[in-house]
């Protein structure tokens, strides 16, 4: 991670020094830290965040009310990749972006181009930044459904080597989007609450968008889902229909072979009397009327159209 960055929030966010930051403590200012850099600032010293915060393992997306704070941690749906994580304190007149990774200096780069808003505060700019993590969030989706739709005419086409794995991949991907998106709205909820006054009307409703936007996401979530379900049964249907065509082959050989059991039966009974035994040509006219019946056989099966 880069060195620890520092804004001071007008309309826009204007890029400072930790010493300007000091000289101007009534101004209202972003940081972006590493936990090491936190032990630098007074506010979070004074709140405690080294020992109550900073050794604390981020495990999912959340936002927590304390008498002069809030906090909030946020962990990618990728949870493999923790470097994709960071955390926030956010009152009236700070906001601290605390995290080991690039993820949050990423958003904080885009952001800094674009942002500009008349009288802005920390909540507009979290409302802000909170929005540029679902910036490409639908892309991701697509992305899921297009794999599921690739299985599913993988499956249509005799093609189910290695499914289960995949649509179980699949399932466990887009169920950690899902209950992404559902804490997403809770921090959206207690953010609304506007417990410091730092939200004006125009971030409340941003943040109304905001948590709107995470529900249509979470409910696309849910869909992919039952789409997964949906291919999950094709590919049943599709095992099942290959086990009654090899049923259904077997019942064929089993129907044409069993006139020529019979024969074999008859013929190997030991009666004394038997003349077919003792004639000349007793063996050539068996072989013969075993052929005529398996011939016989199939021209039916085929007249009946139980072939594939």
């Amino acid at each position: 991670m880069k060195m620890a960055e520092y804004y001071k929030i007008t309309d826009r966010l204007v890029p400072v020094t930790w010493e300007e930051c000091q000289k101007a403590p009534e101004e209202t200012y972003l940081a972006r830290l590493t936990r090491k850099e936190t032990e630098k600032s007074r506010f979070l010293h004074s709140i405690g965040y080294g020992a109550v915060f900073g050794t604390s393992k981020i495990h999912l997306c959340k936002v927590e009310a304390y008498m002069r704070f809030l906090y909030g941690t946020y962990l990618t749906p990728d949870r493999r990749r923790m470097e994709d994580a960071f955390c926030f304190v956010f009152d009236d007149r700070h906001l601290y972006l605390v995290e080991e990774g690039e993820l949050a200096g990423n958003l904080l780069c885009r952001l800094k181009k674009i942002f500009e808003q008349e009288n802005a505060g920390t909540g507009s700019v979290l409302t802000a930044f909170l929005g540029q993590l679902l910036q490409k969030d639908l892309l991701h989706l697509e992305k899921i459904e297009d794999r599921l739709t690739h299985l599913e005419d993988e499956v249509l086409s005799g093609r189910i080597a290695g499914f289960e794995q995949k649509i179980i991949g699949c399932r466990k991907e887009i169920l950690k989007y899902a209950h992404y998106y559902l804490q997403l709205q809770d921090m959206a909820d207690i953010l609304m609450k506007n417990d410091y006054g730092a939200f004006s009307e125009e971030d409340l409703r941003a943040l109304r968008l905001l948590r709107e936007k995470t529900g249509r996401l979470h409910q696309e979530a849910i869909m992919l889902r039952e789409y997964s379900t949906q291919v999950r049964e094709v590919h049943q249907a599709q095992i099942e229909i290959r086990q009654n065509k090899i049923m259904k082959t077997l019942t064929i050989v089993t129907t044409i072979c069993l006139p020529l059991t019979l024969i074999a039966g008859w013929y190997g009974m030991n009666f004394r009397r038997m003349p077919e035994l003792s004639w000349k040509y007793g063996y050539p006219a068996v072989v013969l009327l075993s052929l005529c019946i398996v011939a016989l056989s199939l021209y039916l099966c085929r007249k009946k159209k139980l072939f594939f």
